[in-house]
């Protein structure tokens, strides 16, 4: 069944602009078909169409239940930022990997220090619809790396991807922590100066190396992501 998002009106969910397109022009979908409604919370909505035209469709809701896609544990995803391909890639798998938030911010290798918020929300709202969230994933403004560091102590725990660092991943106590932070480099990975500042940070900083091979930042956040996803049962 298709997922599509929409606001409330009254005992129905409207859907307009790009979603409703969706709808009507692209799918062709007819009234008295049945789809899932997000309304950026935490629930589905089973409606039946009962309006289709190309700037507007309606549906009146039939049942609501859970959304089964969302995340257990809060992970926010702290991406220096790389050009703008990798970038949209990184946003569209951690969605996808179930991070709750996607802070990006600049360090000393980062080639860009912003992007086109209309795409990268674009972006989101189109991954979280395969993948079946019910909720958008919000992304931040790009944030200094000082404001980084005085973020990482609200966390239970903070996983630093360091290229330089000589200790293998091996975290098995993810189970326990509620809120976990992912640290990325850019394509240039991070400064050795920047690396200790975030090593000194607090103790929960643990610095893991994804192994011999150098990743590509975008590979690094979905290999990384992907791992702590499964360890902490998110």
């Amino acid at each position: 069944m298709k997922r599509f998002f929409g606001k409330k009106l009254g005992e129905n969910i409207i859907f307009e602009g790009n979603e409703a397109g969706h709808i009507a022009q692209v799918l062709r979908m007819k009234v008295g078909q049945e789809i899932i409604a997000s309304l950026n919370d935490e629930n589905d909505y089973y409606c039946t169409l009962i309006e289709v035209n190309k700037k507007s469709v309606v549906a009146k809701i039939g049942r609501v239940e859970k959304c089964r896609a969302l995340p257990k544990k809060n992970i926010v995803l702290y991406q220096a930022m790389p050009k703008r391909e990798y970038f949209e890639t990184i946003v569209t798998k951690s969605v996808e990997l179930g991070v709750s938030e996607i802070r990006p911010f600049a360090s000393q290798f980062s080639v860009n220090h912003d992007f086109k918020r209309e795409r990268v929300e674009q972006i989101v709202l189109t991954a979280c619809k395969q993948c079946e969230r019910s909720k958008l994933v919000p992304v931040s403004d790009v944030l200094s790396f000082e404001k980084v560091l005085k973020e990482l102590s609200d966390y239970d725990m903070v996983i630093f991807a360091n290229e330089h660092s000589s200790d293998k991943f091996n975290i098995t106590d993810l189970k326990s922590k509620g809120s976990i932070a992912v640290i990325i480099g850019a394509e240039g990975g991070f400064s050795l100066e920047e690396a200790e500042a975030i090593k000194k940070t607090n103790d929960k900083v643990k610095s893991v190396s994804l192994g011999a091979r150098i990743l590509r930042c975008d590979t690094a956040s979905v290999a990384l992501l992907a791992v702590v996803d499964i360890l902490s049962e998110n």
